[in-house]
């Protein structure tokens, strides 16, 4: 996707849109990468710093990504990534 230099339009929804094709591409996507790519291709008005120093993903690409998965997409607590669901996980978007 190029960078988008209109950043005014961009919705969270779009945001969360680009998070899932990564996934269905490349099978993840971890924090890191996510908070410096949508940097990159939408601005920073998606992303945060948590207290901590931590990249973060704000609020409300969160919850439009959440939308869009429903329960096929896996959020590894362990890895901080996402990733497609597995036979194997438990119930539950969140796995260890």
């Amino acid at each position: 996707m190029p960078e988008n230099n209109n950043p005014d339009k961009v919705t969270s929804s779009d945001v969360a849109a680009w998070m899932l094709s990564v996934i269905q591409e490349r099978g993840e996507l971890t924090q890191n990468n996510a908070f410096y790519e949508i940097n990159k291709q939408f601005g920073t008005g998606f992303t945060t710093i948590t207290n901590s120093g931590s990249p973060s993903i704000k609020g409300g690409v969160l919850t439009a990504f959440k939308k869009l998965t429903d329960d096929n997409i896996v959020w590894e607590r362990g890895e901080k990534k996402w990733r497609k669901r597995e036979f194997y996980d438990g119930p539950g978007r969140e796995q260890p």
